[in-house]
Order: C-alpha cells, then sequence, then structure tokens
C-alpha cells in the first residue's frame, strides 16, 4: 500500500450476519399493533420477533399514532369532497380517483420493525410511500462572526458518522469521513440541478429552522427535488424506481466510456444530447457554460453521486440498491404534508430531525412517543434477514 495507508481488516459472513442482527432485531414486538391501512395503504410487514420470542411478521402502528392518523385521514377527506372534481388532480397533473392519489401517496407504509432504537422500535413512526420517497442527503450552512461560512452534511445516522469523523484516526474515522464526502457531492448535485434550472443560490436542504411552517419546509425540499428530477430527467427515465448495482467509482472523475459501458438504464447517447441541446436552445442561460455534450457526462456523474445516499439498508458509500434519482425524492403532496404536521402534530423527518433530517418519507411522535421494554432478540442472528423493508427511516 502507497501513502502511508493501512488495509482495512476483512469481515467475515458471520460477523457481517451478526452486525445486521445487532441491528435491527434487539426487541419483542409491541402487542398493540394496529395493522388497519392508512389512506386505503396497507402496511409493510417486518421480520421481527414476537413478545414469546417466536420469529414472525408483524407492521402497524401503536395506538397513539393511530389516533393522529385517523384524524389525518378524516381532513384530508373532509378537503377532498370539498375539492370539485376537475381539481382533484395528482402531483403529476392527471386526474385523481382516490384520496391517495390525490395526495401522491402511491406505496405501502412502513410502521414498527425491529430496531435497536428509535421510533419504529414502539409503533411511534410511519415511513409514507418508502420506496419513492428516500432518505437524501442534507446540508447545513453556519456563517462565523467575521462572515465566513462553513457546511457541514447530515442524513441518515448523521450523528454517529459525524462523531465518528471527528474522533480519532482509525478506519471508522476514515469510513465516516468518506460518507461525508459523498454526502458533500450529493449535494452538490442539487445546486447544480438548481443551477440548470435557471435559479441562483444554492438548493436549501437544511434542517428546519425555528418558526419555520410546514408548508414552507416543503416548499423548499419540493423544489430541490423538482429541480434535480428536470435535469436528470433529460437523460434518465423515472422507471423502475430501483437501481439494483453498485455505482461508478468516484463517479465525478470518471471517464465518458466507463460511465457509460457502467450505467445501463441511461437513454440512449444520441437521443440524450439532443434533448439536453433542445433544452438548452429554448432556455439560454447564462450560468450554465456546458456544451450539451458535456452536460450529458455530467448528468451522468451527477446521477451516481446523488442516488448514493438514497440507498436500501445500512449506510455505505458502495451500496447495491438505490432509488432512482431520476424520480426525485418527494413524492407527496404540500397538502398532505401540511395536515400531516398541523392536524397530526407529527414530525417530519425530512427537515425536523436536525442533522438526521432528509428522512423524506417519515413522520413521527416526536417526544410523544411510546416506549418497549429493551428486550432481547431471542431467535439469534439466524433471524439478521430483518430490515426496514424500505431502508433509511428512523
Amino acid at each position: 500500500m502507497s501513502g502511508g495507508q493501512t488495509r482495512r481488516p476483512q469481515q467475515t459472513q458471520e460477523e457481517r450476519d451478526q452486525r445486521t442482527f445487532d441491528r435491527t432485531c434487539s426487541s419483542p414486538a409491541p402487542t398493540n399493533l394496529d395493522t388497519r391501512p392508512f389512506l386505503g395503504k396497507s402496511f409493510t410487514q417486518s421480520d421481527g420477533v414476537s413478545a414469546e420470542g417466536r420469529v414472525g411478521r408483524f407492521g402497524g402502528v401503536n395506538p397513539t399514532l393511530r389516533g393522529r392518523l385517523d384524524a389525518v385521514e378524516a381532513e384530508l377527506n373532509t378537503r377532498w369532497g370539498a375539492t370539485p372534481e376537475d381539481q382533484r388532480l395528482k402531483p403529476d397533473g392527471s386526474r385523481a380517483s382516490t384520496v391517495a392519489d390525490w395526495c401522491g401517496v402511491r406505496g405501502s407504509h412502513i410502521g414498527w420493525r425491529p430496531d435497536r432504537s428509535g421510533h419504529h422500535r414502539s409503533g411511534s413512526a410511519i415511513d409514507i410511500d418508502a420506496s419513492a420517497n428516500p432518505y437524501i442527503a442534507i446540508r447545513q450552512t453556519n456563517t462565523a462572526e467575521d462572515g465566513t461560512t462553513t457546511e457541514s452534511f447530515g442524513g441518515e445516522e448523521a450523528g454517529r458518522i459525524n462523531r465518528q469523523a471527528r474522533g480519532p484516526a482509525g478506519a471508522q474515522r476514515d469510513a465516516a469521513q468518506d460518507v461525508n464526502a459523498q454526502r458533500s457531492q450529493a449535494v452538490a448535485v442539487y445546486d447544480r440541478a438548481r443551477t440548470f434550472a435557471g435559479e441562483q443560490g444554492q438548493a436549501n436542504v437544511a434542517p428546519r429552522s425555528g418558526g419555520e411552517t410546514a408548508g414552507a419546509q416543503y416548499d423548499r425540499m419540493r423544489a430541490a427535488s423538482d429541480h434535480l428530477s428536470q435535469y436528470l430527467g433529460l437523460v434518465f427515465r423515472t422507471a423502475p424506481g430501483t437501481v439494483s448495482r453498485r455505482p461508478v467509482e468516484d463517479p465525478q472523475n470518471a471517464e465518458r466510456d466507463v460511465l457509460i459501458a457502467a450505467i445501463a438504464e441511461a437513454n440512449p447517447q444520441a437521443a440524450s444530447v439532443a434533448a439536453i441541446q433542445a433544452h438548452l436552445t429554448a432556455h439560454p442561460n447564462p450560468a450554465w457554460t456546458l456544451s450539451a455534450d458535456e452536460t450529458y457526462v455530467q448528468i451522468l456523474r451527477d446521477y451516481e453521486s446523488v442516488r448514493i445516499p438514497m440507498q436500501h439498508g445500512a449506510v455505505t458509500t458502495t451500496p447495491g440498491r438505490t432509488r432512482n434519482p431520476a424520480a426525485g425524492f418527494l413524492q407527496f403532496t404540500r397538502s398532505f404534508t401540511e395536515v400531516m404536521a398541523n392536524t397530526g402534530r407529527l414530525r417530519w423527518g425530512g427537515t425536523s430531525m436536525g442533522m438526521e433530517s432528509g428522512d423524506m418519507m417519515h413522520f413521527d411522535l416526536d417526544r410523544a412517543a411510546e416506549e418497549v421494554p429493551a428486550g432481547v432478540c431471542a431467535a439469534g442472528p439466524q433471524s439478521a434477514a430483518a430490515t426496514s423493508g424500505g431502508g433509511g427511516g428512523s
């Protein structure tokens, strides 16, 4: 090894299984879970351990959260009934036939799951349509008294990752710093997409500031999501919703041929370059200095960089499966978010969890969360397959 680097020890499969087991299977399922659908969408069932120590399938939410969700559903049904039929539209502008369509909620939800900690563990959280609303990288910009600014990056497990990044030298610090370097690249893609759209300044994907309304939080996150989708959409389709391959290594420095060979889901190069040129011609943008051909290569690089945090499963810089970032990262509507936050009195993970924000799918009871006994997973590492179902989520 050159440059003073040391080889990180390779984990055995048994060690990896045990680590997964320790992370996901630490408590019995609560006995009070309510599994009734929400907005007509069912709860994904999670593998876990029952109070009797049996491996089983569980889902749903606790009675406190169920009551909040019932209030949300009643309010949304009232608003739906008061909306003229020709205004009952999905987020894409097509006609909505159900309240869920109107709210932009397309898939199933995640409620209880056998986490070591967090709100899901007691059924005090719900992940809305987890396949379409991923966990993303976020950014907090801080300004010192002398006017200088610094940036910090957050997202899933940001507390642990940022502590390790500042910790003593070693493999854990290296890994944490790698995650933050990747998150910096992902957030830079939001900024490029914003510039490409003709907007000035950085994408505002910071945690909630004091007094900021749910609608204002939603608006800035939705703007970043829409800019990203419009930018990547010149080269990529929004379907399928999952990308099942590892990202290109160091995508921002990867050569064109490497990118084209690895990214099979991109539209044909000639058609993509033509679409980009048509956009640049129709929307002149002095701030965008790349040619259509150069933009095509940059979009390939940015697609790889920005999808890494949108992963299924534990945080890594080399995920084997991610969401498709060409769909953006926020699919439900402003009205839905406001009703969840105001009528439901629920905390939105997109912006309201400090540096661990970016969890677009997640709503929880915050300090009103119920507690469960600590418990021990009786099934052993054979239960290691227990996962969140969607990846990401707190």
